[in-house]
């Protein structure tokens, strides 16, 4: 019984089988964290992607209607300057006025009936690629506010894309981008004067992109609903294009 009990035969296998198992335990485990981590940064990218390329085709959209102001403030600030000294004090009035006509000169030829396909008609060019981005566009127009005390309102105008959905999949990583696009003409400090020098100087330091901006933005990773909650700032109402003020 004595010779038995100190008979260590076969202790070395045993611990060489333990210190395996215990190896393989925590080489499973780095090897299941590492890709697990892989996995989620995997996810992550895709994620990413998916985003950045949504909010691109919203970029490049924004980017035509910075275009669009710079033309449509030339055609309003010389009509402006033409009707100079009949204007007056409402030199500023008459300009937006004159600024969304000629908003809504351009978009009318892009036929914003289909406000959808209005917006694609013009992702051409560089742009081309995500046109197909778009989904949905709830309507193109001239939107107003008022704003002010009840005796003494003023009335501020706004073109806009009302509801402008956009979506982008990548390995099957799908994103939503809602949003309305508003432009609203530039704020210039009208001179009693028609002089070029000064004035001019002011002129070059307008920044068209501050014109456009994103009103109601929202990310999803579903579609969106009718009654969904991305439309809770109302940007005002959509009206028919008013005759500009008389002097």
């Amino acid at each position: 019984m004595k010779r038995f009990q100190l008979d260590n035969r076969g202790a070395a296998l045993v611990s060489v089988l333990v210190v395996t198992t215990f190896i393989t335990i925590i080489a499973a485990t780095l090897l299941y964290t590492a890709a697990m981590n892989y996995q989620q940064k995997q996810m992550d990218y895709y994620n990413k992607k998916s985003f950045y390329e949504t909010e691109k085709a919203l970029d490049e959209l924004k980017s035509v209607l910075v275009k669009d102001v710079q033309e449509a403030y030339i055609i309003a600030y010389n009509k402006t300057i033409g009707e100079f000294l009949l204007q007056g004090s409402k030199r500023q009035e008459y300009f937006q006025q004159e600024f969304m006509k000629a908003m809504w000169e351009i978009w009318k030829v892009r036929t914003p009936e289909q406000p959808l396909e209005a917006v694609k008609s013009v992702m051409e060019g560089a742009y081309a690629g995500e046109k197909n981005y778009f989904y949905k566009v709830e309507g193109i127009g001239v939107y107003q506010t008022e704003t002010g005390p009840e005796d003494a309102k003023v009335k501020q105008q706004k073109f806009a894309l009302k509801g402008v959905q956009v979506k982008y999949t990548y390995k099957n990583y799908t994103t939503f981008l809602y949003t309305d696009i508003c432009i609203e003409p530039p704020m210039l400090v009208w001179a009693e004067s028609s002089g070029t020098g000064a004035e001019f100087v002011e002129r070059e330091k307008i920044a068209f992109t501050d014109c456009v901006s994103y009103v109601n933005w929202r990310k999803a990773d579903y579609e969106n609903s009718e009654d969904d909650e991305y439309k809770s700032i109302d940007i005002g109402t959509n009206i028919s294009l008013p005759v500009a003020p008389t002097p």
